[in-house]
């Protein structure tokens, strides 16, 4: 099943997943899991994995890709006072982030250490705002890929969209 919006390019969940740092036992939140490729990748450093996505099909696809996650369907704003305090944090839907961010906030425990993976500029700035504001901004990194593809008997290389990543810690 092809979820709307623009997937996380398995580059930059490794990169993402460097930034984290994740550790075994440490609660990792997955908000906007979409296909559940960043929960899974994050399980191999924790079985601790919960996910919130407003999207009840992104919320199945996840489960089925971390079948020992929690994944909620809903929003983040009012799913997570009901979580666990959160050590590391994925952001890949910034829908509402106003809303949600100063929760995410009070539920981080200390180090916590958020990245945010994001396809447009305006959001990747209001994003290292909040961060900011918030005292938690590290680094603004701009990630550019491009894949291989046979032309003319040679190879080529086809650029994706670039991102934007922001990391902070609590």
């Amino acid at each position: 099943m092809k979820l709307p919006g623009t997937a996380t390019q398995e580059e930059n969940i490794h990169i993402a997943m460097g930034k984290l740092d994740l550790r075994p036992g440490q609660v990792f939140l997955d908000l906007g899991c979409g296909s559940g490729a960043v929960s899974r990748a994050a399980s191999r450093f924790t079985d601790r994995i919960y996910g919130i996505d407003r999207r009840p099909e992104a919320v199945q696809l996840s489960q089925s890709a971390v079948p020992g996650g929690i994944f909620l369907q809903g929003e983040a704003a009012h799913i997570l006072p009901t979580l666990p305090a959160i050590d590391r944090c994925f952001i890949g839907g910034t829908r509402d982030i106003e809303s949600y961010f100063p929760l995410l906030l009070k539920k981080a425990s200390p180090g916590c250490i958020v990245v945010a993976d994001l396809a447009r500029l305006g959001i990747a700035s209001r994003v290292v705002e909040l961060m900011k504001e918030a005292g938690i901004f590290q680094e603004l990194l701009q990630i550019h890929i491009s894949k291989g593809y046979e032309l003319a008997g040679d190879m080529a290389l086809r650029p994706v969209n670039p991102i934007f990543m922001v990391v902070g810690r609590c």
